[in-house]
C-alpha cells in the first residue's frame, strides 16, 4: 500500500494516515499529512498541513504551516504564517509572518509579525513585534 500520493495538477503531496516516512520530504507545493504520521527527516514545501498527533523529528521549512493538535515537532522555519493547535510540543518556531499558538508548549518563538497566544501556552523565549494573549 502506498503511503504517499501525489497530484501534480493541484501540486499536492498527501501522506496517508499513520504513515512512517523515513526520508526527507521535499515538494514544490502543498504537503498534507494524515493523523498520527511520523516523519524521521525534514519536511520542505510551500504549505505544510499536519494532522492530529503527528511527529516530526527534523525541521519543517515552508511558507505557511498549520500544525495539528497533539503534534510533536523539532523546529519550524516559515517565511509566512504559522498556526500551532492545542496540545503541541515543539522546540522552536522562526517565522516572518504571524504566529498563532493554542494550549501548547514551545521553547522559543521568533517572528517579525504578531504572536497570538490563544489559551495557556507555555513559551520560554518569545521575540515578536507584538504579543496578543486571549483566554477564552
Amino acid at each position: 500500500m502506498k503511503k504517499l500520493l501525489v497530484n501534480l495538477d493541484r501540486k499536492i503531496l498527501i501522506v496517508k494516515r499513520e504513515s512512517i516516512v523515513d526520508k526527507h520530504v521535499r515538494f514544490d507545493g502543498k504537503i498534507v499529512a494524515g493523523m498520527y504520521s511520523n516523519f524521521w527527516g525534514d519536511i520542505e514545501g510551500n504549505e505544510v498541513y499536519l494532522g492530529k498527533g503527528c511527529t516530526v523529528n527534523g525541521t519543517i521549512r515552508c511558507r505557511k504551516a498549520v500544525i495539528g493538535a497533539y503534534t510533536r515537532f523539532n523546529s519550524i522555519i516559515a517565511s509566512g504564517d504559522v498556526i500551532v493547535l492545542d496540545g503541541c510540543v515543539g522546540n522552536s518556531i522562526k517565522a516572518s509572518g504571524d504566529v498563532r499558538i493554542g494550549n501548547s508548549i514551545v521553547h522559543s518563538v521568533e517572528t517579525d509579525g504578531y504572536v497570538l497566544v490563544d489559551g495557556a501556552a507555555k513559551l520560554e523565549k518569545l521575540i515578536a513585534r507584538r504579543v496578543v494573549a486571549s483566554m477564552d
